[in-house]
């Protein structure tokens, strides 16, 4: 009797453990995918310091990322998930909304791409992060807290500025930044740029309409795309 009751407990306890160690899993999980509208940007410059980012292809073959990780870099390599390669230059950055957009140099020759279209970020809502681990796509589960106005400073530290920005359940790891957040129907609602050192599992995020101010200056030539390089800053 006293064998069957341990054996119950024994097997309650592995239970609990299974149970507990599926969960963490899921919270964690980060699921390998294949889309090539999402790619890795690995940029260098000056110095040959290498920066790895991450860009959406949105609508007129824009690659949509952050302005921090191709400031004044002079050669961006586009990784798609499938694995082929091809160059981009840099059409436009905004180094106080830190984003920017880049322009293939020639077509991708067989990579079937479709441009990722924009939504509006809800509070609580479940979205889904898209970044690379080395050169492999995932995606990870996220969640939007609170839409926010974020003041901080331009890409250089220098000036403030504030933009409009989205508090998410999230965990981010260098050379993530750029990864976009997409809501159920694959639309944008924000590109994150940032993580926090102190919260756990927090990040941020710049809002999906920040884009449409980089769009429009594109048509003006309100910001030049010769940007200082932030790798060889000092």
């Amino acid at each position: 009797m006293f064998i069957s009751i341990r054996a119950k407990i024994f097997l309650v306890l592995s239970i609990c453990l299974v149970l507990a160690a599926a969960f963490i899993y899921a919270q964690t999980d980060r699921r390998h995918i294949n889309n090539n509208s999402v790619v890795l940007i690995s940029s260098v410059g000056c110095r040959s310091a290498e920066t790895r980012t991450v860009g959406t292809i949105i609508d007129g073959g824009f690659i949509l990322t952050v302005a921090h990780g191709v400031a004044g870099q002079n050669a961006n390599r586009i990784i798609f998930a499938d694995g082929e390669t091809t160059q981009a230059s840099i059409a436009v950055i905004d180094s106080n909304l830190d984003l920017a957009l880049l322009e293939f140099d020639q077509a991708p020759l067989r990579s079937p791409v479709k441009p990722i279209k924009f939504a509006s970020a809800k509070p609580g809502e479940s979205v889904t992060f898209v970044a690379f681990n080395d050169q492999t796509q995932f995606a990870r589960d996220a969640k939007i807290k609170r839409r926010l106005k974020i003041n901080t400073q331009d890409i250089y530290l220098r000036e403030k500025t504030t933009r409009p920005g989205l508090e998410v359940e999230l965990d981010v790891e260098v050379g993530n930044s750029g990864g976009p957040l997409l809501n159920k129907s694959g639309e944008l609602v924000g590109i994150v740029w940032s993580t926090s050192r102190i919260v756990e599992n927090r990040s941020w995020a710049t809002r999906s309409e920040a884009v449409t101010k980089l769009l429009a200056s594109l048509s003006t030539n309100a910001i030049s795309p010769d940007a200082k390089p932030l790798a060889c800053t000092g």
